[in-house]
């Protein structure tokens, strides 16, 4: 007795049985029917595997359509982008008043961004270090839970400026010093 190789159960001699001619793998007759031919992997037998046609509504399903918060225009549920140019987080529908918070927090984001940026640059001037420092350490403090968002360098890149306007305010102060 064997192993059927499709359903797994034992292939008793009462039962109706098949063998791949190719590999000679035993099946019950019905699971052989049913899948078509040997269920091994690497035999010549094998079914081969057939790609489904793609489904005639993407994401379609219950609630098939959503409501741009923009626009007001009807949209496709798994759609992110609105042809009036509007983009979503997420493909949930939004309120429109929780688009708006949404496009404030990502302006706030923009702008953080933009203004660490500068004060990273100005920083790695010198001169100017001990005043850009301190501020872009508090910056990047204060907006810490929107920044915390951008995967961390935006506000590794503050507390990396504090660092840096700490750095040379101690080397200005040495050399100021006469050391």
């Amino acid at each position: 007795m064997s192993r059927c190789s499709i359903c797994h159960t034992l292939v008793q001699p009462a039962d109706a049985a098949t063998a791949c001619p190719e590999c000679r793998q035993d099946y019950h007759q019905s699971c052989w029917d049913e899948l078509g031919g040997c269920a091994t992997y690497g035999c010549q037998r094998t079914v081969p595997a057939r790609k489904p046609p793609p489904p005639a509504n993407v994401g379609g399903g219950w609630g098939d359509t959503k409501t741009c918060p923009a626009c007001r225009r009807p949209l496709g549920p798994s759609l992110l982008i609105c042809p009036c140019g509007a983009r979503f987080p997420h493909a949930d529908p939004m309120a429109p008043h929780e688009y708006r918070a949404w496009l404030k927090e990502q302006e706030e984001l923009k702008t953080s961004r933009r203004a660490l940026t500068l004060l990273f640059v100005l920083s790695l001037f010198g001169l100017p270090a001990p005043f850009v420092g301190p501020v872009a350490g508090i910056f990047a403090y204060t907006r810490r839970h929107l920044l915390a968002g951008a995967g961390g360098t935006y506000l590794a890149m503050g507390y990396g400026t504090a660092a840096l306007g700490l750095t040379y305010t101690v080397v200005i102060a040495l050399l100021l010093g006469g050391f």
